[in-house]
């Protein structure tokens, strides 16, 4: 060892400095030690040796001393590190066993991994076991001990707040969402489930407020989904509260910009056909479209039920026309046909839509027109047709 070498040559030097020295001066010299009636004589030279000599071997004793200590030492680590791998053994045991369905050894598995350090992970797993088993309590505390570590606590929290959803605690879910750290609110599954809480609750307004800020964490679907839901539910309270005199007020004291907006105005006039002012819809709907059908407002035709649809026959009329291989816009002239009581229009639009495709809509609407005219044997095989066809 480097360390020894050094030690030795260093004793070395100085014994020969010891020998060389007195010898040189011509005294060697001496040391009396007296312990009792012993004494001990010796000369200056092997005094320093001897002394020498005992810090070596006070040094060399302690070096074996630790390393005997280092040894001792490294064997609990080893046993410790064998525990660490058990644990770890049994943590992917139980992944294993859970994706495999086997709910059984999947919580054998994951019960002896609370002592290891698996970041929560291990506590999550045991909570969703618990919850496809319907251990709600159990899984509350598994996910309570996940969110003591910094990286679970999200999720464990998102999974509480889903357990108090399926119990009908939605306030006591948002609490538990708003209670995380600022940074942590800007999670997507959290801004989702904040969402879908706050529409279970009706807090339009507070979503409404809050979506704007929500753009970046949702997909282009789900905001515009969501400012649809927000528009449907807004106008729905006030109808039901307040009734649709009220409704149509709110919406002539609504921006501009909101009147001008497809999805507002498909909440509006869907308002409208739910409270059976379908006249009020018929109207909105051709001069909301006058430049041409819109993906938002078009499929409400087909609730339009009232004996003069004309403006709306009109309209989509003109659409085919000018678009005369669109499925679509025969099969909705049927559906408004049919509703208004013109079968005679209304089949030869199906007739049409089915030469260009057979789709299950359109042959059971032929059915019931076919049964409207007595026709019971071309109603029954149209149906059965339909059926027939998936969708």
């Amino acid at each position: 060892m480097k360390w020894l070498a050094i030690a030795l040559a260093v004793l070395a030097a100085f014994v020969v400095a010891l020998i060389v020295g007195p010898i040189i001066l011509g005294d060697k010299g001496y040391v009396l030690i007296s312990l009792g009636e012993t004494a001990v004589e010796m000369t200056v030279i092997s005094f320093c040796i001897l002394v020498i000599g005992a810090v070596i071997a006070w040094y060399v004793l302690s070096r074996l001393t630790l390393w005997a200590l280092s040894l001792i030492t490294g064997s609990h680590r080893w046993f410790g590190t064998l525990g660490e791998r058990k644990r770890k053994r049994a943590f992917y045991d139980g992944l294993h066993a859970m994706a495999a369905g086997d709910i059984e050894l999947a919580q054998k598995s994951l019960g002896k991994t609370t002592n290891g350090d698996f970041e929560g992970v291990n506590y999550l797993a045991s909570a969703q076991i618990a919850f496809t088993s319907g251990e709600l309590n159990k899984a509350r505390y598994f996910l309570e001990q996940a969110s003591d570590y910094g990286n679970a606590k999200v999720a464990a929290t998102v999974m509480l707040s889903r357990i108090d959803i399926s119990e009908g605690k939605h306030t006591e879910a948002l609490e538990k969402l708003n209670a995380l750290d600022e940074k942590d609110q800007e999670n997507k599954q959290v801004i989702r489930l904040k969402a879908q809480i706050l529409a279970e609750l009706g807090m339009w307004q507070e979503l409404q407020n809050k979506l704007s800020g929500w753009r970046k964490a949702l997909a282009k679907e789900d905001y515009k989904a969501w400012s649809q839901r927000i528009a449907k539910g807004k106008f729905a309270e006030i109808a039901s509260k307040q009734g649709a005199v009220e409704l149509k007020s709110y919406w002539e004291d609504l921006p501009r910009k909101m009147r001008s907006d497809d999805i507002y105005q498909a909440a509006y006039v869907q308002q409208l056909l739910d409270q059976g002012m379908h006249s009020d819809a018929q109207t909105l709907l051709v001069e909301w479209q006058k430049r041409g059908p819109n993906s938002s407002l078009f499929p409400l035709f087909t609730q339009l039920n009232i004996p003069d649809s004309s403006p709306s026959l009109r309209l989509l009329e003109s659409w085919i026309k000018k678009d005369e291989k669109n499925i679509e816009l025969y099969s909705t002239l049927g559906q408004v046909a049919f509703n208004s009581g013109d079968d005679v229009l209304a089949e030869k639009a199906l007739l049409k839509a089915t030469k260009m495709a057979s789709r299950k809509e359109d042959l059971l609407l032929l059915s019931a027109i076919s049964e409207r005219q007595h026709d019971t044997a071309t109603a029954l095989q149209l149906y059965k047709e339909g059926q027939q066809i998936a969708g």
